[in-house]
């Protein structure tokens, strides 16, 4: 894995845990000054903006972390951070399902009970990912040729 990559992974991972916890927390927990606005606190409609543009970039990154670091570990054997790995992507795909499925569900139940899981599936999520990221190795770019540093031929 890159530098890049690792970058837009811990960016993408970041950004929609922390707008999601907030929009969480601005919706239920917190009260709004206004008694007749329909939303839990005036910084509601501002968290679930930034976690609806932030979440493309977190399922991107989920491809990226799959292909650069998830599968050649697996492969070569490793066992260091596995079971809070494979949680990620465990409670991942539900999750980046269950929040695409709430924005376009119109039954209230069915709006509810995915809003719900959404959540929990999040809140596991931004836990493993916090717990993985110690145990984690730091990007491994292969070290450039000095051609290559240079832009020229040998």
């Amino acid at each position: 894995m890159t530098r890049w990559e690792a970058w837009v992974i811990r960016a993408g991972f970041g950004l929609v845990s922390v707008s999601g916890i907030l929009y969480g927390v601005a919706k239920y927990f917190l009260a709004n000054p206004d008694p007749d606005s329909r939303v839990g606190h005036p910084w509601q409609p501002a968290a679930l903006a930034a976690h609806v543009l932030a979440a493309p970039v977190a399922v991107f990154a989920m491809g990226l972390l799959l292909r650069g670091h998830a599968l050649p570990r697996i492969r070569k054997g490793e066992r260091e951070g596995r079971a809070t790995g494979l949680l990620l992507f465990g409670i991942g795909l539900p999750m980046a399902f269950s929040g695409y499925l709430v924005q376009v569900f119109t039954g209230e139940w069915t709006r509810k009970a995915t809003g719900w899981l959404h959540a929990a599936a999040g809140v596991v999520f931004a836990l493993a990912f916090a717990l993985h990221m110690p145990v984690s190795r730091p990007p491994d770019d292969p070290p450039k040729l000095p051609s290559e540093a240079q832009g020229g031929l040998p």
